[in-house]
């Protein structure tokens, strides 16, 4: 195993020293970790101590405010310089803040009004003693405008890792992180407290020119094999599959030479150990010998490169687990729903989200690590060719089509898919062409096409039927109390999109398509009608923003002509779906908003050139659609 390489997958802590014009506070800290903390000292280089520049130190305290709670110096727990600083209170919360327009100066930095944080991921250094979350929030520059980084602390751990501050919450009104007035740290405790949280060296890194994703396919099911890696070999994106090692081949999971093919392609086939007893119940020689038993067997696969990275399984994660994750792999991945950099300086703690958390949370996430060029990890289960409806968000099982969504939504985003391997040997960047700036059409954007019209009664599919590429148009009637129509393709892979859903009124719905077979899937509980027609679409009939809309039930805006991102502010006020997409002339789709009941909230739109939204709801709703 090598050793000689760092966290971030770089070269060793010498030729990093050589390379890297470091503060001499991170300089010290290096030689204080070796004497503070051994056991960290022996599993490999602290992370991020020799990059990157120090925000703060926490040598003088004076520049921190306790806002609940109390700080105090703390010596003998000090990494870097001679003391690290305790967050602490007698109840559930403990929060600091450093207020820069008090004249708060950043180590070297000498800034007095604000931070600017416009292309640089914060980490800092935490011990969370007695807390099971911690939030650090980014004010930019009000409260209104800010950014907050949450991470969960697993049950039982009371260890040293580094945070990365990846964003996970964003207020309606937008952040400007060039003007950072506040950096406000809250450490929440166990029910009824007492709270304690040890922090030292905050610092920030340089961030990657683009955001990254990572898709890990849980379980290595059968499933992952047939249909998730033809839809990723369509786009030329590898992933990982994190496999528990003694289950390989099992009824419904892939076989080891369905493993090693995918390995042959690029992805990586990740240890994910399930032992009988959780890893933190274990002494440590036992998690020691699982996890180095779950490595071996990997590579006697022949599947080295993904044996080096480390997906910690559920509820199965202490101090110990940690420091011994860092001796034998180069990179672990932790339940924990969150964003961090690219790469993340702490790469033995990476978070990851639930994949089919995908209209509460991914999405979201994806959208955030497009913006602020950072990396999302999402967690991919069995994949199921059931309605998305009938699959909940908690059951361990994603519908294909809620999946097929997951890929669109992150090729429009323009991330890079990545893998554990990119990370930890620095292949995440990739050759991309900066998109052209949208031109505003000159006469006809699409030619008139098809129409076609269908009838029935109940749950029913129609014939097949041609369309060209272009704008497609539903119009729905009936006096069934619910219709839903899926648009299918003839060919590839059975991905439905929801072309229209109505609660019994007449309701029109609008895509984008290409030209081809297709075929509709109705389900309703009486008489319906639908009608297809595909109108042409002329440059005059573009509307510049702002743009307010209104409706009740369901119903399109559109065309609209937008420069590029666009900023989306949607209210409901029904008590069923409210769902808004966009889509673009260029065919993307993205999903706005897919919620149930009352809604108020903005959402980001990344749109460029002619687009129209679709809306489907129950009761009255309204758009208000602006630039940034």
């Amino acid at each position: 195993m090598e050793h000689e390489r760092d966290a971030e997958g770089g070269p060793s802590r010498r030729g990093l020293l050589a390379a890297v014009g470091a503060t001499s506070t991170a300089l010290a800290g290096c030689t204080d970790l070796l004497s503070n903390d051994d056991d960290l000292a022996d599993s490999g280089p602290w992370p991020a101590l020799e990059s990157g520049e120090v925000l703060s130190d926490f040598q003088d305290l004076e520049e921190w405010t306790a806002r609940t709670g109390a700080v105090s110096a703390a010596p003998e727990e000090a990494l870097t310089g001679s003391q690290a600083a305790v967050l602490e209170s007698e109840g559930e919360t403990a929060e600091m803040s450093a207020e820069f327009s008090d004249g708060f100066d950043l180590s070297e930095l000498e800034l007095s009004d604000s931070l600017d944080l416009e292309g640089w991921d914060v980490s800092l250094a935490v011990k969370p003693e007695s807390a099971t979350r911690i939030r650090v929030e980014f004010v930019a520059p009000s409260q209104e405008e800010r950014l907050t980084s949450v991470r969960l602390i697993p049950d039982g751990f009371d260890g040293w890792f580094r945070l990365d501050c990846g964003y996970q919450q964003k207020p309606a009104e937008e952040p400007d992180l060039s003007e950072v007035t506040r950096i406000d740290v809250v450490a929440e405790g166990p029910d009824g407290g007492p709270t304690r949280l040890v922090v030292d060296d905050l610092r920030r890194t340089e961030s990657a020119d683009n955001g990254a994703a990572i898709l890990a396919f849980y379980g290595g099911h059968d499933s992952h094999y047939d249909v998730a890696a033809e839809l990723l070999e369509e786009r030329g994106w590898t992933a990982a599959v994190p496999v528990p090692p003694e289950r390989i081949g099992e009824n419904g999971r892939m076989t080891r030479e369905q493993l090693r093919d995918l390995g042959d392609r690029g992805w990586d086939v990740c240890p994910l150990p399930e032992p009988s007893t959780l890893l933190p119940e274990q002494s440590a020689d036992g998690q020691r010998q699982v996890l180095e038993d779950a490595r071996a067997t990997l590579e006697g696969e022949g599947l080295d490169d993904g044996a080096r990275h480390l997906f910690v399984p559920d509820e199965g994660f202490d101090a110990e687990t940690y420091r011994i994750a860092r001796e034998v792999y180069d990179a672990a991945f932790v339940s924990n729903s969150g964003t961090t950099g690219v790469p993340p300086t702490e790469m033995h703690a990476i978070p990851y989200i639930w994949g089919p958390a995908l209209h509460t949370g991914v999405r979201r996430h994806v959208n955030l690590a497009d913006q602020y060029d950072l990396l999302t990890v999402i967690r991919v289960p069995r994949l199921v060719d059931d309605d998305a409806a009938e699959v909940g968000v908690d059951e361990n099982r994603m519908s294909i089509d809620d999946f097929g969504l997951l890929l669109e939504h992150i090729d429009h985003r323009g991330l890079d898919v990545v893998t554990p391997s990119d990370l930890v040997d620095g292949t995440f960047e990739r050759d991309r062409e900066e998109p052209a700036e949208p031109e505003r059409p000159d006469g006809v954007v699409f030619e008139e096409g098809r129409s076609h019209a269908f009838d029935g009664s109940g749950a029913g599919e129609t014939s097949s039927f041609d369309l060209e590429e272009g704008l497609l148009v539903a119009t729905v009637s009936g006096d069934a109390s619910e219709i839903a129509v899926d648009l299918v393709r003839d060919e590839g892979v059975d991905i439905d999109e929801t072309l229209a859903r109505t609660d019994g009124t007449d309701g029109e719905s609008v895509s984008v398509v290409d030209g081809g077979a297709y075929r509709l899937e109705v389900a309703a509980d009486g008489a319906w009608a639908i009608e297809l027609t595909q109108p042409a679409v002329h440059s005059d009939d573009l509307e510049d923003l702002p743009v307010e809309a209104s409706g009740s039930g369901s119903a399109f805006v559109g065309p609209l002509w937008t420069d590029g991102d666009v900023r989306v502010v949607a209210t409901h006020d029904g008590d069923g779906p409210f769902v808004v997409d966009g889509h673009g002339a260029d065919g993307h789709r993205e999903v706005l908003v897919n919620r149930s009941d009352e809604f108020s909230n903005s959402r980001s739109y990344k749109a460029g050139g002619p687009v129209w939204l679709d809306v489907e709801g129950v009761g009255n709703w309204t758009l208000s659609i602006t630039d940034p």
